[in-house]
């Protein structure tokens, strides 16, 4: 029972979050927030179906079965683990599209207007936002793994890095040297360890 809350509520979480994201951006700015394009409305499709594959799995256990679900020992374990690994990438892809205030967009709108974000976690990552997805996708997967999640996850990982790949791509053109030397101080997903092994002076 427990599990189906859990799936439940975080399903809305994530849903409700990206709802009153786009809404309140699109309040502020009165711009476009959502691009039109075959690449969002794939990785959009590609979550979707990675919420429905682990929302089936965690109520209907025979189709669970059915969708090649793996079994091994300690699955109950990691399955615990899952669930926070899946709720803390939901609530840290809240702060992050936050920290972005009115930059935040979804897909390249060619004539949007925005900042380049450079300060909080976005100077230790070009895109905690991606990252902090694909820590979803890690939590679902540990908490009803199956092939069939595997196949979904890995097709929306795949979307998502060349989604990454495109904005970096857009944004060099729109601010030219600024991002170059973003790009060349900032690593794309995962922040530097500092180079000394020890904790940088301030």
């Amino acid at each position: 029972m427990l599990e189906k809350i859990l799936t439940v509520v975080l399903t809305a979480l994530y849903v409700g979050g990206g709802v009153s994201r786009n809404g309140l951006t699109l309040r502020r700015t009165g711009q476009p927030v959502r691009a039109r394009s075959a690449l969002v409305l794939a990785a959009v499709s590609l979550s979707t179906a990675a919420f429905g594959v682990t929302g089936l799995s965690v109520f209907w256990a025979p189709l669970y079965r059915a969708m090649g679900g793996l079994r091994f020992p300690g699955a109950g374990i990691v399955a615990g683990v899952g669930w926070i690994v899946f709720a803390l990438g939901i609530v840290l892809g809240w702060f992050m599209a936050a920290w972005l205030g009115d930059s935040w967009r979804v897909g390249i709108i060619e004539d949007a207007e925005t900042d380049l974000v450079r300060n909080g976690p976005y100077a230790v990552s070009r895109n905690p936002y991606f990252a902090c997805y694909f820590i979803m996708f890690g939590g679902m997967l540990a908490v009803r793994p199956s092939l069939l999640l595997l196949v979904v996850v890995a097709a929306a990982v795949a979307v998502f890095h060349d989604m990454v790949l495109r904005e970096e791509a857009h944004l060099a053109r729109v601010h030219g040297d600024a991002y170059h030397k973003y790009m060349a101080s900032t690593p794309r997903y995962l922040p530097r360890w500092p180079s000394s092994g020890g904790i940088p002076p301030r």
